[in-house]
């Protein structure tokens, strides 16, 4: 069953969302790290945007918002994330992971636009999961487990 989840996650983290001209592709695909290893996400995009955000969705499913950034560094104990919005990508680190981190990470981008003219779009990589209204763009998935 593990496997089969496994390349299940593959496929879906092979694609790359693109929404009104705006392209997002996240990477690596997957990983599996050992107890206690550094990893680092990285978040592609091709247009300016007003803010980012990364999502952890764990094993049982709960959706968690991990970081919303418009530009710098932001720290949450173990976890820290820096956008770089001049060269339009963002980087997610998780320090001495830990069994908990296992699960789907993916980053949210907003475009910047007028009020009024941003519409929303639904992920069919996700499914019904509800994400916040000014969302519109969201890049393909990373999986992670810990050993």
């Amino acid at each position: 069953m593990k496997r089969i989840f496994g390349a299940l996650l593959g496929l879906l983290s092979a694609q790359v969302c693109c929404v009104r001209g705006i392209q997002v592709e996240q990477s690596p695909p997957d990983l599996i790290l050992q107890e206690g290893a550094n990893s680092t996400l990285r978040c592609n995009y091709s247009a300016t945007v007003s803010s980012l955000q990364w999502f952890h969705q764990n094993p049982w499913g709960q959706l968690i918002n991990l970081f919303y950034i418009t530009s710098g560094t932001k720290q949450n104990g173990r976890l820290s994330a820096t956008t770089v919005t001049k060269e339009r990508y963002s980087l997610l680190h998780i320090s001495s992971s830990q069994t908990t981190d296992s699960g789907i990470y993916f980053c949210a981008v907003e475009p910047q636009c007028s009020p009024g003219t941003c519409s929303l779009y639904t992920n069919p990589q996700l499914g019904s999961v509800a994400l916040p209204a000014t969302t519109i763009s969201r890049g393909h998935l990373s999986s992670i487990s810990i050993a």
